[in-house]
């Protein structure tokens, strides 16, 4: 049988809340504050080789999933696919050096999952933006926010983990800028 727990669902509905009800509030990034007091240090993990202008992004043609689809080409279909797997790469990687969980905000109600299949789709769907997500890991004290443009927000909460971190994502071909 089916039961609804009011508690438990609210506990769901924000990332804040399910961090906080399992005594993790240290790991709660408010992604609207510009530089939130717990952070580290902040990066972006990018596609491109630099943040792009308003110009460049209005000019790209390769700057999202969406644009892809409606270019309906071969070469960029691989391009994307190629792109999509060197940060399935880094996901999977910080997957595993999390000790295989993470919480995931994907818009809707908070996950948290040692499921990779499930993880991987949340991923995958982030790549797209159906819809971007928020992950956190709570053993790396990271909080990584899928961003739009194939360029990805990183915010370390502890030192420890932030070379090992770059390393890992330097061993692809995806650029670390700096916000």
């Amino acid at each position: 049988m089916i039961v609804f727990n009011l508690s438990h669902e609210k506990a769901l509905d924000s990332l804040k809340a399910s961090l906080e009800k399992d005594n993790l509030s240290e790991l709660y990034v408010n992604l609207d504050n510009e530089t939130p007091s717990n952070v580290k240090e902040v990066f972006l993990v990018s596609y491109f080789d630099h943040i792009l202008t308003e110009d460049e992004y209005m000019n790209e043609q390769f700057v999202c999933y969406a644009n892809i689809v409606k270019l309906n080409d071969k070469y960029f279909d691989e391009k994307f696919t190629t792109i999509a797997n060197e940060f399935l790469y880094i996901y999977q990687r910080l997957f595993d050096l999390n000790d295989g969980f993470v919480y995931i905000d994907a818009n809707s109600s908070i996950i948290k999952t040692k499921n990779s299949a499930v993880y991987a789709r949340h991923i995958i769907n982030g790549l797209k933006e159906r819809p971007t997500c928020c992950l956190v890991f709570q053993n790396l004290k990271l909080v990584v926010d899928l961003g739009f443009d194939l360029t990805h927000h990183f915010y370390c909460l502890d030192d420890s983990k932030i070379k090992q971190i770059k390393e890992m994502i330097l061993s692809t071909n995806l650029f670390i800028l700096q916000p």
